[in-house]
């Protein structure tokens, strides 16, 4: 019996960090250090396979493998660039974030809603709320 339980702890430990990495504020997390480096693998990983990726300023709906096919030009886009985000919310299933962009040639604040199915992101749609991030 005290074998079963040591067992059972032991699955219990190594299970749980797994879980843990499963939440949507980790998922976000992942999504943004992933936008850092275009990391497309990353990408690749944390999207369902029919996840929806939408830019409403430029009116864009991507599928996942179109935006993965867009990273090319983000890895450009990206570098010199700082991106800055923090917790917005969660609510009924849907996680929002503030993120500041900090271009080498303009700076972008948006709002930016995760939707997530079984421990990966289904959609993401983002909006730009200003082109300052005064007071982020």
């Amino acid at each position: 019996m005290q074998r079963l339980l040591v067992s059972l702890v032991l699955l219990l430990s190594l299970a749980l960090p797994s879980l843990a990495e499963d939440t949507p504020e980790r998922l976000a997390e992942r999504w943004y250090a992933a936008l850092e480096t275009a990391n497309r693998s990353e990408f690749a990983d944390l999207l369902t396979d029919d996840a929806t990726i939408i830019i409403e300023d430029q009116e864009i709906e991507q599928t996942k493998s179109e935006f993965l096919a867009s990273l090319d030009e983000w890895e450009s886009a990206v570098k010199g660039t700082t991106v800055r985000h923090k917790l917005g919310g969660m609510e009924n299933g849907k996680l929002t974030m503030f993120v500041c962009y900090e271009f080498p040639g303009n700076t972008t604040y948006s709002r930016e809603i995760f939707s997530f199915r079984n421990g990966k992101i289904s959609a993401s749609a983002q909006g730009a709320i200003g082109e300052t991030c005064e007071g982020f």
